[in-house]
């Protein structure tokens, strides 16, 4: 189906069908979503536009992967928009959750802003499950950077390309073999089935290395051989030499190399970002956000709080 189809669809079933009095809790259905509101607090206005906006996110995401949903076998995507967590912390997230007899597709928005980030990775992650976080975050932060906020972890308004390059000076890269499947390889873990986050440092190195990777690879071998990986890899297996031809040490090889010659990388923003990294790993990217000079609710959180976010403002 052509996106002009979907989005047509998708605009053509949004409908109230829950409850319209402020401080509980209503739902809108889309072809794609049951949205919900568990603040209470949206206006009809605001929900709908949020709800807008992630509908033509997840167009994009299905027409740049030529994919369908999966409604029919997977049901709908539950998107919730939820109030901050950890005492201001806005973050966004994937889960898949239990409802019954089934388990469910959820994304999760805590803290609503304009326009909240990590929504194009996060509804990634919902096309194309997988329990392995290299996978999944190789695949969710390229559409983050095509069809998202670019204020969003790890790029922190700039590009994952760049901080790559700032942590190989900084000799903090990490190599790719070291990335396992599981929160806990990249400095975090889960709490009541939430993900949170204990080294900040690492868990941006590792977000930024992925998605620069993910991107060289989409770019390299285009969309039909990276969906094609995941197909094969089925959630346990990553088959590099089936997929792509070449070993894992191989494709990282050409990775760096062709960051090493790019030319798109500003040296400026090199040494400013480098700057950042030496003096603070832990809040680099919330401080990339306030020089790109753009209003914005993320940045790494705190060993208490879930994923990268910040109290927002006031």
């Amino acid at each position: 189906m052509k996106t002009k189809s979907r989005i047509a669809i998708l605009f053509l079933l949004l409908f109230f069908i829950g409850l319209t009095a402020p401080g509980l809790t209503r739902a809108l259905e889309t072809a794609s979503f049951v949205v919900r509101d568990l603040t209470g607090q949206l206006s009809n206005e605001q929900l709908q536009r949020l709800t807008t906006s992630a509908e033509q996110k997840l167009g994009k995401i299905l027409n740049f992967w030529d994919m369908d949903l999966g409604v029919e076998r997977q049901g709908k995507i539950r998107l919730e928009f939820e109030t901050p967590r950890g005492g201001g912390t806005y973050a966004a997230v994937y889960l898949m959750m239990r409802d019954g007899d089934r388990r469910v597709r959820v994304v999760r928005i805590y803290g609503v802003t304009d326009e909240p980030e990590m929504v194009a990775h996060k509804l990634t992650h919902a096309v194309f499950h997988t329990e392995d976080k290299l996978v999944r975050n190789m695949m969710g932060i390229p559409m983050e950077v095509r069809f998202g906020n670019p204020l969003t972890f790890p790029m922190c308004g700039f590009s994952h390309d760049e901080w790559v390059r700032v942590f190989r000076k900084n000799n903090s890269f990490i190599p790719l073999s070291e990335f396992g499947p599981n929160h806990e390889q990249w400095g975090m873990t889960t709490r009541d089935g939430v993900p949170f986050v204990l080294d900040k440092a690492k868990q941006h190195i590792m977000y930024a290395e992925s998605g620069s990777f993910g991107n060289f690879l989409l770019n390299s071998y285009g969309p039909g051989k990276v969906k094609r990986f995941f197909k094969l890899a089925g959630g346990k297996n990553r088959p590099w030499n089936e997929a792509f031809g070449a070993s894992l040490a191989e494709l990282e090889a050409k990775w760096l190399q062709a960051l090493d010659s790019s030319q798109k990388t500003d040296e400026a923003n090199m040494k400013v970002l480098l700057k950042m990294v030496q003096s603070d790993p832990d809040t680099a990217c919330s401080q990339a956000q306030e020089l790109s000079g753009k209003k914005t609710s993320f940045s790494p959180a705190g060993p208490s709080q879930m994923m990268p976010g910040r109290k927002k403002a006031r």
